[in-house]
């Protein structure tokens, strides 16, 4: 058994693929977690698990002394932005490499975001916080509609949407500081609708990985349905937005491990939307490594247990993610044969989250998704013939459920 842990708070969509990086480089991988049952990507890599409030730096802290007190810890990491602040407050407090853990929580408020690229002379959305309908409202018709509506912490575009109107605002800001809301908002941002492509820059510390093209589902919500990488930009655009992302990272005091920052292009140049101090989800970070060779979940582990990196480009290639998102709620009825879509020439991966007679509902965000395909190529048309094939080989029909729609 390996004689050093790696202590992992939480998990996200790309999870599994720490996990597995972990045993590679020769540790032993423990999940600390509020919930056993949280994570399915997590269901067949039989990992050791932890029952613990994650949220509690006194409960963590006596976790890790433990772990430390039966073999050494070499590092502790999330890769979910909502644990990175506990994260790097362990690490400081055992003499671990982490980030500035004061810095990490300042990015996760989206508020003090705003506040720090305007200060900052970065373009940012017109924005306002808010702690009632009645002045979301006014906001939003200072700032003019259309507006976003989001709760000013989060990830996974929980609780974010597009409102057209003062009743769209009031009914959403209500939702999100109610109890049945989506974790209870104190806070909540209204935000200029920025008008452009959405991209995303994986960076590690002050080095920049690549650029992401993002898809998004249909409005008002902000599901992202896919991803390309690296984006297919010219000289100027890529220069703008990693000049900008460079700027945002430093301003954030973001100096040590990964950050995952979306941007939109309007023709003003880029506009940050947010920053986030994690590594991006929705498996970017294989779709980096399948594109370029570059490992960087193997490279962010070895950052946090104090080895040296590299993250040099191998190759040159083009890699896509495309999520399977049902526009309606029900039971699954899987008509896809999974061998011969598997078989598709360029295909890497294929992954279904629900099983055939499983219930779907929608929440307007990252659990609407009920599957991905990812396929990599030397163009970005050879990887686009493969997931049309892919896509429409995954058939799969939603039969009406016994029981009252969701309602949102």
């Amino acid at each position: 058994m390996p004689d050093r842990t790696l202590v992992f708070l939480e998990s996200s969509t790309s999870g599994h693929l720490f996990v597995r990086a972990a045993r590679r480089q020769g540790l032993r991988p423990i999940l600390v977690t509020s919930g056993s049952d949280r994570y399915r990507n997590l269901a067949g890599e039989a990992v050791d698990t932890v029952i613990a409030d994650t949220a509690d730096i006194g409960a963590m802290a006596r976790v890790c002394d433990k772990f430390q007190a039966q073999a050494p810890i070499a590092g502790i990491m999330s890769t979910s932005g909502a644990y990175a602040s506990m994260a790097a407050r362990l690490c400081h407090r055992l003499g671990l490499p982490g980030a500035d853990f004061q810095a990490i929580e300042n990015c996760q408020n989206k508020f003090l975001q705003r506040g720090t690229f305007k200060n900052a002379g970065l373009l940012t959305p017109a924005y306002e916080l808010v702690h009632n309908v009645p002045s979301a409202v006014e906001a939003a018709a200072r700032i003019g509609f259309p507006v976003i509506v989001k709760p000013v912490v989060g990830s996974g575009s929980t609780g974010v949407r597009l409102c057209l109107d003062g009743g769209d605002v009031g009914e959403q800001v209500a939702y999100l500081l109610s109890t049945d809301g989506e974790g209870v908002a104190r806070d909540v941002l209204i935000e200029e609708f920025i008008v452009g492509l959405e991209y995303s820059v994986e960076t590690v510390g002050h080095a920049v990985l690549g650029i992401t093209k993002k898809h998004l589902g249909t409005l008002p919500h902000f599901v992202e349905v896919g991803h390309d990488f690296p984006a297919a930009l010219d000289q100027r655009e890529q220069f703008a937005v990693t000049e900008t992302v460079l700027s945002a990272v430093e301003a954030l005091r973001l100096h040590w491990g990964a950050a995952h920052t979306e941007l939109r292009l309007d023709r003003r140049g880029p506009v940050i939307i947010e920053v986030n101090p994690r590594m991006g989800g929705d498996m970017i970070p294989e779709l980096i490594r399948l594109a370029s060779g570059v490992d960087v979940v193997s490279e962010t582990i070895r950052l946090a247990t104090g080895a040296q990196i590299d993250l040099r480009p191998r190759k040159r290639r083009q890699a896509s993610i495309r999520f399977l998102t049902p526009g309606a709620e029900g039971l699954v009825r899987w008509k896809a044969d999974l061998n011969a879509v598997r078989a598709i020439p360029s295909v890497s991966e294929v992954d279904l989250y629900v099983a055939e007679g499983d219930e779907v509902r929608l929440h307007g965000d990252y659990r609407d998704r009920i599957g991905h395909v990812i396929a990599e190529g030397d163009t970005q048309c050879e990887v686009e013939f493969s997931l049309a094939e892919v896509m429409a080989g995954l058939r799969y029909d939603i039969e009406p459920a016994a029981g009252p729609p969701n309602g949102r």
